[in-house]
């Protein structure tokens, strides 16, 4: 192999091109963000904070079911069978996308006509239906990309996003009713776009046989993942719903506002898991699980010195962030940073064990484990919210994590040992 295409194919370069798309969608995020911020009310700005991570649960139920799995099993796939499995999960997967939009478009209108919920949540709950079509399709993409060792690709499409979306969205701001349903829909409509572009140029042939055996073959594994995703979910925004119905949506609003502000370090966490897991299943084909094991501590030591140079910055540079990014409507933010630094910090941490575990195809453990973590966190934050506020809702979530991340390593290297071992052994 040469030395351009050794370059291209290193860990390094691959870890650097997802940093570096992962930094342009974060700064995507948190240009919207600040935008909303300044545009609109506190108490939209909560309900934007609220129904983004419904929209990031979405994406994770794909990432179980077909995109984790992708990531673990393309390189097992060859000739026709590389071709035909990522198209039977890509087009398989709307059979079920497409009946709950349309549910969930209905749904809005109802509440809308009905005065069930207030008109902008309404809006927002049949723009974010509409929008997880193109949104699933361009993360599809992104995954497919990744596991297939192209990363310059991935960083193509959401260069596009990105300039299709902040057009759209000027365009929007400037000429017509800018609001939280709006940026949802925009996002949907341009991953549709760019997705469509990507797609056609895909030769996926596939019958509905293979669509039934790709995803009966993922979900040996994926099943697994949902529970883990959702169980994840629950234990890292269970806090933020139980803010919302026990204190308001303005105290969502605070706290998401100082989450913004480490918002880098969110979307570092998942380019990642793009990385990762293709280059952790390569590994654990080659018999390298040390190697495996060393990198995980390796980056999970970096990370963390990065987190708290960051929050010490943001802590440092109130006066400015206040002035040029937030408002003194959001002075209280500030009060968060550091716990969320910790959060960020153990949660990467506990998040890398994670990833072993699913490269070592040992998915039925993660979430045995995060469902402690989630039962801890969420009774925690029900009584600490009641009693402290805010920062109570932040600590149960610091106290899950922590539990999450414990036990998580501790199977992780139980395992990578005894596999090692057992290789070692049989050689």
């Amino acid at each position: 192999m040469d030395l351009k295409n050794y370059f291209n194919k290193s860990l390094l370069y691959r870890s650097g091109i997802a940093a570096v798309d992962q930094a342009l969608l974060s700064g995507l995020n948190f240009l919207i963000s600040i935008i909303l911020i300044k545009t609109v009310s506190k108490t939209d700005y909560g309900y934007y904070s609220i129904f983004f991570p419904i929209t990031l649960y979405m994406v994770s139920i794909q990432n179980a079911i077909i995109n984790t799995p992708l990531a673990v099993l393309l390189i097992t796939k060859k000739g026709d069978e590389r071709r035909s499995y990522p198209g039977a999960l890509f087009f398989g997967q709307y059979f079920l996308v497409i009946p709950l939009a349309v549910a969930g478009i209905i749904g809005g209108i109802i509440t809308y006509y009905l005065n069930l919920l207030e008109p902008g949540v309404s809006a927002i709950i049949v723009a974010i239906s509409l929008a997880s079509i193109g949104i699933l399709c361009r993360e599809f993409l992104r995954a497919y990309f990744f596991a297939n060792e192209s990363p310059n690709t991935v960083l193509l499409i959401d260069t596009l996003y990105i300039v299709l979306l902040t057009s759209l969205s000027f365009l929007a701001y400037s000429f017509f009713q800018f609001n939280v349903a709006v940026i949802f829909f925009l996002m949907g409509l341009c991953s549709f776009f760019i997705g469509l572009f990507f797609i056609r140029k895909r030769r996926w042939d596939f019958s509905r046989s293979d669509i039934k055996s790709s995803y009966s073959e993922n979900w040996q594994y994926g099943k697994w993942s949902l529970i883990g995703g959702t169980v994840s979910h629950i234990q890292n925004y269970g806090y933020l719903y139980l803010l919302g119905i026990i204190i308001s949506s303005e105290a969502v609003a605070d706290v998401s506002a100082a989450r913004i502000l480490l918002m880098p370090l969110v979307l570092a966490q998942q380019g990642w898991s793009k990385v990762i897991l293709p280059h952790g299943s390569k590994l654990r084909e080659e018999n390298r699980l040390l190697k495996l094991l060393k990198e995980q501590v390796v980056v999970s030591i970096i990370f963390i010195i990065i987190v708290i140079s960051l929050a010490f910055i943001v802590v440092l540079l109130k006066p400015l962030l206040l002035e040029t990014i937030l408002s003194a409507d959001y002075e209280k933010s500030f009060d968060y940073i550091f716990y969320w630094g910790v959060i960020f910090a153990i949660g990467f941490v506990s998040l890398n064990a994670n990833f072993g575990l699913q490269i070592l195809k040992r998915f039925d453990v993660i979430p045995k484990i995060n469902f402690i973590a989630m039962l801890v966190t969420l009774v925690l934050a029900y009584i600490l919210i009641h009693s402290n506020g805010i920062e109570g809702g932040l600590n149960a979530l610091i106290v899950g994590q922590l539990i999450s991340a414990i036990l998580l390593w501790n199977y992780f290297i139980k395992l990578v040992i005894t596999k090692t071992r057992k290789v070692k052994s049989s050689s």
